[in-house]
């Protein structure tokens, strides 16, 4: 379902990957870590989830998986050309998280965050579950814009998610998200998808930030 090309697109726009070591910070699975694969000259992929890490072992090769968390990198000072955050600062505690990003990238070195807006198509799908998810985004963005940072660069794109049918969409978020029974959650999401319902696929579009960040 999830489609990270659009996001490749943006990352290789933003900055140079051939060449570079690369640490990305909330791989989950490895969806986008496999697009990477062949990109940079090393890649270091870490998350929280032992079992996400072990699907990504299993299925993508010349990557160095670990469970580990960005909170507290397990990694020397100035170990990596470029850190990514990809779609999972707002997972975590984002200050403790970019002061080792920071920490562990080189002093010419560049740290792109990739997150999804707290408004998007997407995102409010995702909050009919996560009741907090548009509060941490809002909050993890607003403190990235706070002037706090060198931020050399910044857009914003849409990420499309095609689903074949109703009954796949509802199916992916109810399975990926919903962590109690919520007799409602079917309402709340034919309200957000609307007419779309009839087409074929159902297109549901995120929109996208991504930063480009510099040690200062």
């Amino acid at each position: 379902m999830d489609n990270y090309n659009s996001d490749l697109s943006k990352i290789e726009e933003f900055v140079e990957l051939n060449g570079k070591s690369l640490l990305e910070i909330g791989c989950g699975d490895g969806r986008l870590t496999a697009l990477l694969v062949g990109k940079a000259d090393a890649i270091t992929a870490i998350d929280p989830d032992e079992s996400s890490i072990e699907a990504a072992r299993t299925n993508i090769s010349g990557v160095y998986f670990r469970v580990g968390s960005g909170e507290e990198l397990d990694f020397a000072d100035g170990a990596f050309d470029i850190v990514l955050f990809s779609y999972s600062l707002h997972h975590q505690d984002f200050t403790r998280s970019l002061a080792e990003a920071i920490r562990v990238v080189r002093h010419d070195g560049q740290i792109l965050i990739v997150e999804p807006a707290h408004d998007g198509e997407y995102s409010r799908l995702v909050s009919i579950f996560e009741k907090n998810e548009s509060q941490l985004l809002r909050k993890t963005l607003d403190y990235i814009a706070s002037g706090a940072f060198n931020i050399l660069r910044n857009d914003a794109y849409c990420v499309p998610h095609p689903f074949a049918d109703e009954k796949e969409l509802y199916t992916y978020f109810t399975k990926q998200y919903m962590k109690e029974k919520d007799d409602n959650a079917l309402e709340k999401l034919q309200l957000i998808v609307g007419d779309k319902k009839t087409n074929r696929p159902i297109i549901i579009q995120d929109m996208v930030n991504i930063f480009l960040m510099v040690p200062s």
